[in-house]
């Protein structure tokens, strides 16, 4: 989508392959990263592999930039070691706001699965967080506190996909939509377990054939509230724990 912007086109993604690697702005080859990316690997020239191989911690290797929000006491962005068990970012960004207890975290912003507070001491790093059911995503951790309704956020989160995607492919566009509204009715007027299993059908079917990762992820939200919340889910449908 950038590519198409920067060739003054309307910013969808492109189908791939080929790939911007050997067919990207202008048609040339292309490098595609992120700031924070080009930055480390300009440190990693001027100190050495094996600094940054040194900077993390539980056995990850080098730094970086996560933001810390939600219900915590003084929201900010830190750079930490990887490896830094998400515990620790909570407490340096002051700890749950007002003393309360934790109930859920993201620990990759909107597109990463939410996780349930037991697994507040798991290392920030790509290949723990993906063992523990989410991911590293854009680095936003989000703490959440008990008393939140997270059927109430799951929602929050799929509005932010729709509202984001493009509109290129039906997938997306459409089922997002449709995921939003089926969430909307279940918080107003209750549901039955059958829409819980349409709706993780509704994110087999994006993940599958969106075609950027926008779409891939959209319904991550839900998915993640009905595997680790089935309790909040329950307050809505009954028996609302789904097949996840």
């Amino acid at each position: 989508a950038l590519l198409e912007c920067l060739e003054d086109r309307r910013g969808e993604p492109r189908n791939k392959p080929p790939f911007p690697g050997t067919h990207g702005l202008y048609n040339r080859p292309t490098l595609i990263s992120n700031v924070e990316t080009f930055a480390a690997a300009v440190t990693i020239l001027a100190r050495g592999p094996d600094w940054w191989r040194g900077a993390g911690t539980n056995g990850c290797t080098g730094l970086k930039f996560l933001s810390v929000s939600g219900h915590v006491q003084a929201p900010g962005v830190f750079q930490v070691p990887m490896g830094t068990p998400v515990r620790d970012l909570i407490a340096l960004a002051g700890g749950m706001k007002g003393g309360r207890s934790l109930k859920a975290f993201t620990p990759g912003g909107a597109s990463s699965p939410f996780l349930p507070a037991d697994k507040v001491d798991t290392p920030i790093d790509f290949t723990t967080l993906a063992e523990a059911g989410s991911m590293l995503g854009t680095g936003g951790v989000v703490a959440v506190a008990e008393g939140t309704d997270m059927l109430a956020l799951a929602l929050n989160g799929v509005r932010f996909f729709r509202n984001e995607s493009c509109g290129k492919c039906v997938p997306c566009r459409i089922g997002s939509a449709k995921a939003v509204t089926m969430l909307e009715t279940m918080l107003e007027q209750g549901g039955d377990p059958s829409q819980i299993a349409l709706l993780e059908s509704l994110a087999h079917t994006m993940a599958q054939t969106s075609i950027c990762g926008l779409g891939q992820v959209a319904l991550h939200p839900i998915l993640s509230v009905i595997k680790h919340f089935p309790e909040d889910v329950a307050r809505y449908v009954p028996q609302g724990k789904g097949s996840v």
